[in-house]
């Protein structure tokens, strides 16, 4: 889904069976709601108007409550609350996302008339905030970079784990003349030394690591699509992780080489091996496939 500016609350899926507590209520009370109700949030509501006075939440519990040595059994829900504006329909998701992230908060309010309708969260918002930022850096221009680097980050990963790591385990090619993947090892691991014991481990990490590669090649491409956060551990670490394991692969089989007569190199698994390595390369690099394509002054003034 690609973002606008012009999307608004009322375009989210808003949580109309929020949690609401009484302004009246204790932080106890609230406490017991949050369990009972396996919610982080509650929206305080005046006893006698029904107007929306705040949020409290579990953290606040605690920062605004325990770490003060407060008594949660007198202090009253209003004294532990934050107060954020609610929002309406009408108010555009950028401001409401603004919002939140300013007060560092999960949730606001919404309301029609008065009264609360229910709420939108951080993570809601996140999918409908528009990428102001013009990605300028890549080779090919395109009105979406990042969804052009998902299918692409996707489709590369996606042949390089098949021509890399599932066809050699598969036996339609191996590493070394004659040879599948796992099957002719045991007899060399006892004939020929430990080096094929080494060899053994390492293939099984590369298939193992492999698999984790594909998912967070995947899953990045979509954050950077949906602009929410991933931590590099997933999004470039594995996949380096990846690489080195299928280098080291290689390094062992041409020690093992040396040590096991008969033994020489299937070049078409080395030639997939290196194509499925530039492949995961390119998928990990892929914000320098695209940039944003710059439109002309006639152009803008037609969107406008």
């Amino acid at each position: 889904m690609s973002a606008k500016k012009d999307y608004k609350v009322g375009d989210l899926i808003i949580d109309d069976e929020y949690i609401t507590i009484d302004s009246t209520a204790s932080v106890v009370e609230a406490a017991k709601k949050i369990k009972e109700s396996n919610v982080p949030d509650l929206v305080v509501i005046d006893i006698k108007s029904k107007k929306v006075l705040g949020v409290i939440c579990d953290y606040d519990i605690v920062q605004n409550v325990v770490a003060e040595g407060k008594d949660p059994k007198t202090t009253l829900v209003t004294d532990a609350m934050y107060i954020i504006t609610p929002v309406s329909r009408e108010t555009l998701v950028t401001e409401a996302f603004k919002a939140m992230q300013e007060m560092n908060v999960n949730v606001v309010p919404v309301i029609e008339d008065d009264k609360l309708l229910g709420v939108c969260s951080l993570h809601d918002c996140w999918t409908y905030i528009p990428d102001e930022n013009i990605d300028d850096i890549g080779l090919i221009s395109v009105a979406d970079p990042k969804t052009a680097e998902f299918y692409v980050a996707s489709i590369v990963t996606l042949l390089a784990f098949i021509f890399g790591i599932l066809m050699p385990a598969f036996g339609v090619y191996g590493f070394f003349s004659g040879a599948d993947y796992f099957t002719p090892l045991g007899p060399l691991v006892v004939r020929s030394g430990a080096i094929w014991v080494l060899v053994v481990i390492c293939n099984y990490l590369v298939v193992i690591f492999g698999v984790l590669a594909l998912f967070s090649i995947f899953y990045g491409a979509i954050s950077d699509m949906r602009n929410f956060f991933v931590s590099n551990v997933i999004k470039i670490l594995i996949p380096y992780i990846t690489i080195g394991l299928m280098i080291l692969q290689w390094i062992l089989y041409a020690i093992a080489f040396r040590t096991t007569a008969g033994a020489s190199v299937d070049g078409l698994g080395l030639f997939f091996s290196i194509i499925s390595m530039l492949l995961l390369l390119l998928a990990i690099n892929r914000n320098f496939l695209f940039k944003t394509q710059v439109k002309s002054s006639a152009e803008q003034e037609v969107a406008s």
